[in-house]
């Protein structure tokens, strides 16, 4: 679970700054940053599927609407996120991915300090 997170975190960094980068050059977002955006989505629903699975395993985490709430939540601001950046032709689109993408990051980090353990 370790690696899938440092994943989820590189991802997002790496994201967060190629939007900041964009937005800096005053460049909206093209395919490139909504393929990056496409990606946080990508291993955000990973990370939910992992974490679906070792749930239906048996390793019941204490609170399961607020860490499925984490997860849909962070999934579904990527791809509100990434709408933006598809329809704000300026460096506003380019920035709400920015900003989205970090945002995954600090649940990302909120979900490891409400279940430590692993669990997320």
């Amino acid at each position: 679970m370790t690696a899938l997170s440092i994943l989820v975190t590189v991802v997002c960094l790496v994201t967060a700054a190629l939007g900041f980068y964009y937005a800096a050059r005053d460049l909206s977002a093209d395919l490139v940053l909504l393929g990056a955006a496409g990606l946080v989505a990508l291993v955000w629903a990973v990370l939910g599927a992992v974490i679906g699975l070792r749930d239906a395993a048996g390793g019941h985490p204490a609170d399961r609407v607020t860490l499925y709430g984490y997860l849909l939540t962070g999934f579904a601001m990527v791809i509100g996120g990434s709408w933006v950046g598809v329809w704000e032709r300026s460096r506003w689109g380019s920035m709400v991915i920015a900003v989205v993408a970090l945002v995954a990051v600090v649940l990302l980090m909120r979900l490891h300090q409400i279940w430590p353990g692993g669990f997320a």
